[in-house]
Order: C-alpha cells, then sequence, then structure tokens
C-alpha cells in the first residue's frame, strides 16, 4: 500500500515538473502577443498624432487619393446604372418575345457607319411583312407590330408636346407591358376600319383630363381628333423617364392619317401558349420565316434585325464592359498622381523629423518599428483620403438619384474595392519613405538641426 502511495506521488511531482515549461512557455508567447499588440498601436498613435498635427498638409497631400477614389466609384455606379438600364428596357420586350426591325444598333456594335448604312439602303419592314409573317406564322405565334411618331396631343387650352403616338395592331397588349385599366382596348374592327379611336396612357388621363372621365371625350392628335376608349394602366417610370405618357391609335388609321409607306415598322412576335416553342427558339423560327417573306438566299445576309431581351443583355454586358476596360485605367492615373504626392510629401516629412527619428533609434526604437510607424501614417493618410471620395461620390450619386429621378445606386463590391484601393496606394508610394526613415544612421540623424 505504501509503495503504491510512493509512486502515484512520484508521478504527481514528475506532472508538475513536466506542466511548468509549458506554462512557462504559454506566458511568454503570451507575453510577446502584447508587447507585438503594444508596438503597433505605439506606432499607430504616433502616426495619427503626426496627421493631426499637419492638418492642412495633410489634407492637401489627401486630394489626389480623394478625386481619383471618387471618380472610380463614380464610374462604377454610373457603369452598373447604365447596365439595369438597358435591362429594364429588355425587359419591356419580355420573354420569349422577338422584334424585328430595319436594322438594331446590336448587329453593328463597333461600327457605327455600318448602322447608318444599313439603316439607309435596308428596305423598311412594311405592313405587307407584317402581314406575311402573320399568315406563315398563325398557328404557332401571335404577331403584331408598331410605328411611332412624335406630336403634340390638345384637348382644349391643355397641350403636350412631343408625345409618343403609336400606330398598334390590336393584340399588343398580348406583345407588351401595356394593359388597357379602364374602357376597352383596340379592336381588329377599328383598326380594318380605320376609326378615329385611341389609347391614352395614364399622364395624358391627368393632364388633358384632371376634372372629368376621358373615356368618349376627343382629343387633337397631331391635325386630327380621336375619341378616347381607353386608359392604359400605369407603369411608372424608367430612369427618370415616365412610361405613361403615350396615345395609342389603330396601326390602319395612322397609316391612313400619317403615311406607313414611308416609314418602317417594327413586328413583335410570341409564341402561343399552345405551340409549347421554347423562348430560345422563337428567335430562330422568327428570322426564318422573315428570310423566307422576303425569299433570301442561302448564304446571303439578313436585310432586317431581330431583337430579344436576351440579344440586348448580351449586348449591354459587352459594352459596359469595354467603356470600363478604357475609363478605369484612365481613372486609375488620378490615384497614381495621389500615390506620388503622397510618396513627396513623406519623403518632406521624413527629412523635417529626421532628429525625432535619431531619437527614437538612440533610445531603443527598431528599424523595422521606424518602417512600421511611417508605412502606416502614409496608409493613413491615404484611407481617410479614400473615405471622403466613397462619401463624395456617393452623396453625387444619391443627389442625382433624388432630383433626377434616376435609380442609381452605389455598387457595394466598388465601396470595397475602393478602401483597398486606398491602402495599396498608401503601402506602395509608402514604403520609400518609410525605408529611408528607417535606414537613418542615429548619430548622423542627431546631429540633424
Amino acid at each position: 500500500m505504501l509503495r503504491d502511495i510512493s509512486v502515484l506521488d512520484n508521478d504527481l511531482r514528475s506532472a508538475e515538473v513536466t506542466a511548468e515549461p509549458l506554462t512557462e512557455k504559454a506566458q511568454e508567447g503570451n507575453h510577446r502577443i502584447k508587447f507585438g499588440l503594444s508596438r503597433w498601436g505605439e506606432a499607430l498613435r504616433v502616426a495619427a498624432a503626426s496627421i493631426f498635427a499637419n492638418r492642412l498638409r495633410s489634407v492637401l497631400t489627401v486630394i489626389g487619393v480623394v478625386i481619383g477614389v471618387a471618380v472610380v466609384t463614380l464610374i462604377a455606379a454610373l457603369l452598373e446604372g447604365a447596365e439595369n438600364y438597358i435591362k429594364q428596357t429588355a425587359s419591356e420586350l419580355g420573354p420569349g418575345i422577338a422584334r424585328i426591325d430595319k436594322a438594331a444598333f446590336q448587329d453593328f456594335i463597333g461600327d457605327g457607319q455600318a448602322f447608318a448604312e444599313a439603316q439607309s439602303k435596308r428596305p423598311d419592314v412594311t405592313i405587307e411583312d407584317l402581314r406575311g409573317l402573320q399568315e406563315r406564322l398563325r398557328d404557332r405565334m401571335e404577331v403584331g407590330a408598331q410605328l411611332d411618331a412624335s406630336l403634340p396631343v390638345q384637348r382644349g387650352n391643355n397641350s403636350l408636346q412631343g408625345i409618343a403616338v403609336q400606330g398598334t395592331t390590336p393584340n399588343i397588349v398580348a406583345l407588351t407591358t401595356v394593359k388597357v385599366e379602364r374602357g376597352r382596348q383596340l379592336t381588329d374592327f377599328d383598326d380594318e376600319y380605320r376609326r378615329p379611336v385611341c389609347v391614352i396612357g395614364a399622364d395624358i388621363d391627368e393632364f388633358l383630363f384632371p376634372d372629368r372621365d376621358p373615356l368618349g371625350q376627343f382629343i387633337k392628335v397631331g391635325s386630327a381628333e380621336y375619341e378616347v376608349i381607353g386608359i392604359a394602366a400605369r407603369r411608372g417610370s424608367l430612369f427618370g423617364a415616365s412610361q405613361d405618357g403615350f396615345v395609342q391609335i389603330p396601326l390602319g388609321t395612322f397609316a391612313k392619317v400619317f403615311g406607313a409607306r414611308s416609314r418602317s415598322i417594327s413586328v413583335l412576335a410570341k409564341a402561343k401558349p399552345e405551340a409549347n416553342i421554347p423562348n430560345e427558339e422563337v428567335e430562330d423560327i422568327v428570322r426564318f420565316a422573315m428570310r423566307t417573306e422576303r425569299r433570301l438566299q442561302p448564304g446571303e445576309a439578313d436585310d432586317f434585325s431581330v431583337v430579344t431581351a436576351k440579344s440586348v443583355e448580351k449586348v449591354s454586358k459587352t459594352l459596359t464592359g469595354l467603356v470600363a476596360l478604357i475609363l478605369y485605367p484612365l481613372t486609375g492615373i488620378a490615384l497614381v498622381v495621389g500615390g506620388i504626392v503622397v510618396m513627396n510629401m513623406m519623403l518632406a516629412s521624413v527629412t523635417e523629423r529626421t532628429r525625432e527619428i535619431g531619437i527614437r533609434l538612440a533610445i531603443g526604437a527598431r528599424r523595422k518599428d521606424i518602417l512600421a510607424q511611417f508605412l502606416i501614417e502614409s496608409t493613413l493618410l491615404t484611407l481617410a483620403g479614400g473615405v471622403v471620395g466613397i462619401l463624395a461620390s456617393t452623396g453625387v450619386v444619391w443627389t442625382a438619384a433624388k432630383l433626377a429621378g434616376l435609380p442609381l445606386t452605389m455598387p457595394l463590391w466598388a465601396l470595397g474595392a475602393a478602401v483597398i484601393v486606398s491602402c495599396l496606394v498608401g503601402i506602395v508610394f509608402g514604403v520609400f519613405p518609410a525605408r529611408r526613415a528607417s535606414k537613418l544612421d542615429p548619430i548622423e540623424a542627431l546631429r540633424k538641426e
């Protein structure tokens, strides 16, 4: 029994002896961490004190960084806004809808001259083309058309200038986002007999008929009068522009009054539900039908353009990508200039504070402490400039969105990138001054007056 107790006692003592060094190592590790944090904290405090002691110089130093960051983030917001605008515009076509135009810019991206030539040389898309496509696709697709003009609209002493007047087929409600909220929509009877009737947007209703029901009333479009038979549901605005300031009249009436043969129409086509045609195939079907209608031979180029929401979005990404590729490097020049200014100011600061650096080195500061101090100082400067630039650009975007009604927002990735780039500018352009400060000879530095 005594022997067992003795063995147990020896085991406990050996365990205590073994545990002691581990405790000492842990304490030493904790001490090193605390010491390292205190050194970095001291370097941060000294750098911040130096910046606040020279406020005017610090402000002048970071102006370039402020401008560079503000411009970069503004461009990011504008590009994202432009892409969203194009996507929203494309969504007007709706899924599975294809539009045939005389020429669409998306087919000539990067070649404006070719687009202009196509507009002048290609044959117009005519009502005869529309009738032919309706006949060829009647079992599988809903085919309609729209023809646009800009005309004054008047009732009594109230008038509106530059209103979008649309000559449409009766099935346009199935092919666009326009829906009749009150009254009735245009009919085949209206189109066939070219009746002087119209459907008006919500803005026209509010301006011309503020105190009465417009149904059954007459308005003057151009030089002719039309009876209001329907009011469209409000669609709201798109990037600050109202979508409710329009007048729709039958396509036949439009052709009779304004002449359709001198204008190219837009043909819209959408697969009928019972046809079970995938959205991806609509464009190919419409293209083939139009080529057949125009009697184009295999290998012969299209003399028309087919536009879909997917094709518009693809073009928008290409365009915004090209613009970003050009503009971002240009705005980066402002950041480089700002970085050079920071480096020059930091070199001047090193020269002014040579004696201070010598004293710190003489009383035990390590060279890497001096290096860290000046790197932190330059990084704090550029980070402050980046934050001010972000605030400035965000303010501009917010103001533009409020005053102009533009749905602009600042992308989160742009804010994060601005902060990171600001810090990198401070580090990259602060290395040279910081290294110069850390390599000063303490004795020579102390002699500096």
